[in-house]
């Protein structure tokens, strides 16, 4: 009788755990898990909620302090197609087709060029992506797996920086900066979970 009772107690435990840990599993957004939208915290201040469909257009609304800071509209979360970064706006044209780079892949070498339309001046903006690693990080309790892109852009934009781009998220979850000193910063997000907003 004693072994039936332990042996309940334990599959009750069990039970108990699996459902917990699926719970913890649900927290965990995606892009890819349907349309809706996610937040990404870093620090107390710092909010970005995502917007995401079952196309490749993928939205982000930052918030400092409550105030909109940045806005933009997104090819798979990697390629800006549109920025308003507190009143400015760029607008970028890929004289490409972007979809045929997707999925991402190791190795994987991608060049593009961009007409640029910032504050009504005309430029261009060539971006140089290459897939330098697969990793995973962790946002909070959630675990995501990752490819390293060495993003290099010239022209009307200037950038230089490792991305940490999470594919199951359709968004950059982190970015390594180097510095003078030949060290590097990785700055990255330390909280997600699914949004209120509708």
């Amino acid at each position: 009788m004693r072994n039936a009772l332990f042996g309940a107690r334990t599959a009750v435990c069990v039970i108990a755990l699996c459902l917990t840990n699926a719970a913890r599993a649900d927290d965990c957004p995606t892009a890819t898990s349907g349309t809706g939208s996610f937040v990404v915290e870093r620090g107390p201040d710092s909010k970005t909620e995502l917007f995401y469909g079952n196309g490749a257009t993928v939205q982000s609304v930052l918030r400092y302090r409550g105030q909109t800071i940045l806005e933009t509209t997104l090819h798979e979360g990697l390629f800006e197609l549109e920025r308003l970064d507190r009143g400015r706006r760029s607008v970028l044209k890929p004289n490409a087709d972007l979809a045929k780079f997707f999925p991402l892949k190791q190795k994987q070498n991608i060049e593009v060029e961009f007409e640029v339309l910032q504050d009504g001046k005309p430029g261009k903006s060539l971006v140089k992506l290459a897939v330098i690693g697969i990793d995973s990080l962790t946002i909070g309790s959630c675990r995501y797996d990752i490819l390293k892109v060495q993003h290099d852009e010239t022209g009307v934009r200037l950038f230089q920086n490792v991305d940490y781009y999470a594919p199951a998220l359709k968004m950059v979850v982190a970015k390594e900066y180097p510095e003078r000193d030949g060290r590097k910063t990785l700055i990255k997000f330390d909280k997600i979970y699914p949004s209120a907003t509708k």
